[in-house]
């Protein structure tokens, strides 16, 4: 019996952890994503946030060529765009000297809520790149990316006001 690893799988599951919940796996990933923020120094999230985006979006273009069956484009497993997201949360905040827990914390829960709700234009942007084969993996990507930038702007305006008032 041969033991194959599949890497593509491994990258664009984040390790694993895409399984681990069927019904809410983006919520796990980004939960981890945002464990993994937490340890990782301030200094290096941005080249993290630049490591998971080329890598996830390499990943699940690979992952989508050895699959034998690629008609889904987006499968729920695929969680390294969530984590990509939460680091780039994570790097703008670092950027205005606001890494802390607590924002790490309200960067998740804003991050899913416009992962989840999609507003315009992160669905428009995720339908047609992921109509076309080619581009599927980038809109796999691109979507987190642009929640991520709606809830860090949410956030950077919620922490302006809270200073401005206290």
């Amino acid at each position: 019996m041969i033991f194959r690893i599949n890497i593509p799988l491994i990258l664009a599951s984040f390790f694993g952890t895409g399984f681990i919940s069927k019904k809410m796996p983006g919520t796990v990933g980004a939960l981890f994503g945002s464990l993994c923020l937490i340890l990782t120094p301030t200094h290096y999230v941005f080249i993290s946030f630049i490591i998971l985006f080329t890598v996830g979006t390499l990943a699940c273009e690979l992952y989508r060529l050895q699959s034998e069956d690629c008609l889904d484009r987006d499968p729920k497993f695929i969680v390294i765009d969530e984590v990509c997201g939460i680091f780039l949360g994570g790097a703008i905040l670092g950027l205005f000297n606001h890494a802390s827990i607590p924002n790490f914390m309200l960067n998740f829960i804003l991050f899913r809520f416009f992962d989840i709700l999609k507003p315009f234009p992160i669905k428009n942007v995720e339908d047609r790149l992921k109509e076309n084969v080619k581009t599927a993996s980038l809109g796999i990507m691109l979507d987190d990316v642009l929640a991520a930038i709606y809830a860090i702007f949410i956030q950077i305006i919620c922490i302006t006001i809270y200073t401005v008032l206290c």
